[in-house]
């Protein structure tokens, strides 16, 4: 392993410790406005797919492609971030990532085509993950270490809170009423105010740099390995995983290079990855839980508008309003939790716990909704679920994060962020799978209810019958209507069987993970460095 001084020998500038209290806010709001791009970019190809396949004339693999380019450059940059920092120094690489970040959001309303899309997206990754651990990692060095659990919780508004409730919502909105473009247009004003504020303050950010080594073997086994394990979580799904050879073969491409690269990283000499934060046993298990927080929630966000969507036939702008229901007590949560934290002596592993507990309780009242459920019978138990989000993601944030070495907090912070974006993708990879399955299932059982041969299926046809000749249907169009009727309506049925399952799985997998989450910190705590607190 590398140790500390090898990790980041870039300091925070001493200039923010003799700062005004202003500027340490001003630095705060400016990193939360160009966190604000990343959410919106990321969630492009998955809430607007429809909408991008027709701009481009894509087919919906295209757009996966988008997606793939996507999180490859963004989960790259969150593990090379600490290094960028250290060869360029924090002045160049902040205000560097910032710019490209902001122009590469509003070249995305002015794509004419389809490659330029994917190397929109690529750019778009990459500075999108290198701003946020530069961001939370300088966040951590310049707030004193009593006024990080009240600074994450505002930072968490912006990095999880508004990816997660109110970006669908947000480009639903945009893409029914306006155009879809003008969503980058809008967001990227944002990052206008985030980037001038960094230009305008430059001369707090540190401008000392260190020698660095490139190592281009570990680089081409790292970018491949990454390229592979996304496409796999990408297009696993779309393609019945190991019955497709493309997913064969980027299986095991990923772990020739994952092999390659620990072979290498394990030889002697100094390390290309920053691993020196995992001695410590409040990150190691911060970082695992982590995966598992990610995964709940973007898994159970993408299950979520897809029954809002596939069972409750809302149109686009209106499913990502279900989510938005959850926003005020959400951005409660994650204050209040920081407040909690702050002035009182919870223990954060106790409020993870709660947290675990809120939402396999919320998911597993949603796998009990019908296909009639109204709007206000789904929103109760998602304000339940986003309450869950600031119990588990600030604590969280506060044990991994603030008790490290101030040479770790960028990298620790991008390690911190790499684990959750890869829960992200393992959580909706494995979710829509297991809804696939599901839907099949049923559907299978549904064929034989829905046979003329079936009693139910010819009461049905007959009731739709009797009420379309009340409503003046023309008569030689009610037999088809009918048996249209009974069709959408199977279909409706089986689907929200499969999303209550995925549901109902989703709240069993907390219940289970709950002692393990437990004994990992046991484990950690007792096999590992105490934190590194002054």
């Amino acid at each position: 392993m590398s140790d500390a001084a090898t990790a980041l020998e870039v300091n925070p500038p001493a200039s923010f410790a003799d700062s005004f209290c202003f500027d340490k806010i001003g630095f705060l709001f400016a990193v939360s406005c160009l966190v604000l791009l990343d959410g919106v970019n990321g969630a492009m190809c998955s809430t607007l797919r429809q909408y991008l396949m027709g701009g481009f004339s894509a087919t919906s693999d295209q757009i996966t492609w988008g997606a793939i380019f996507y999180y490859v450059g963004k989960l790259y940059m969150l593990l090379l971030a600490a290094k960028l920092q250290r060869r360029f120094g924090q002045r160049q690489a902040f205000l560097t990532a910032s710019i490209v970040l902001v122009l590469s959001t509003a070249t995305g309303a002015l794509i004419p085509n389809y490659p330029l899309f994917l190397a929109v997206l690529l750019i778009q990754g990459c500075t999108g993950g290198a701003m946020i651990a530069l961001g939370q990692g300088t966040l951590l060095a310049i707030f004193p270490r009593r006024e990080q659990s009240l600074v994450q919780g505002a930072y968490a508004l912006s990095a999880v809170m508004f990816p997660a409730t109110v970006v669908p919502a947000l480009l639903g909105g945009f893409a029914y009423n306006f155009d879809w473009r003008d969503a980058y247009l809008w967001i990227a004003s944002f990052g206008l105010l985030g980037c001038g504020w960094l230009l305008w303050k430059r001369k707090l950010l540190s401008d000392s740099v260190s020698s660095t080594e490139f190592l281009p073997t570990r680089i081409i086994l790292m970018v491949t390995a990454l390229l592979a394990i996304v496409y796999i979580l990408e297009q696993g799904n779309r393609n019945c995983w190991l019955e497709y050879p493309p997913i064969v073969w980027a299986s095991l491409l990923a772990v020739a290079c994952i092999i390659g690269l620990a072979f290498i990283e394990t030889s002697g000499g100094p390390t290309f990855l920053p691993y020196s934060a995992f001695r410590y046993a409040n990150f190691t298990f911060g970082v695992c839980a982590a995966l598992l927080a990610g995964a709940a929630l973007f898994g159970g966000g993408s299950v979520i508008s897809g029954f809002a969507s596939g069972v409750l036939s809302y149109p686009v702008s209106v499913s990502g309003l279900v989510q938005l229901s959850g926003t005020f007590f959400a951005t409660v949560s994650f204050l209040a939790v920081g407040v909690l934290l702050r002035f009182t002596k919870c223990p954060p592993v106790f409020v993870v716990l709660t947290g675990l507990l809120l939402f396999g309780i919320s998911m597993w009242h949603l796998g009990d909704a019908p296909s009639d459920l109204n709007f206000e019978g789904f929103a109760s138990w998602l304000i339940v679920r986003g309450f869950a989000l600031g119990c588990q993601f600030i604590p969280l944030t506060l044990l991994a994060l603030t008790c490290l070495p101030v040479e770790e907090d960028v990298a620790a912070a991008g390690l911190f962020n790499f684990n959750r974006q890869l829960g992200a993708l393992i959580g909706v990879s494995w979710l829509q799978t297991l809804l696939e399955h599901k839907t099949d299932g049923n559907q299978t059982i549904f064929g034989n209810v829905v046979s003329w041969t079936s009693s139910n299926a010819t009461d049905y046809v007959q009731a739709a019958q009797h009420a379309l000749s009340l409503y003046g249907e023309q008569p030689s169009q009610i037999p088809s209507a009918a048996t249209a009727l009974m069709l959408q309506e199977a279909h409706r049925q089986w689907a929200s069987i499969a999303f209550n399952g995925c549901f109902e799985s989703l709240a069993l997998v907390f219940l289970f993970a709950f002692p393990l989450v437990a004994l990992a910190r046991i484990l950690t705590t007792r096999f590992l460095k105490p934190p590194a607190c002054q």
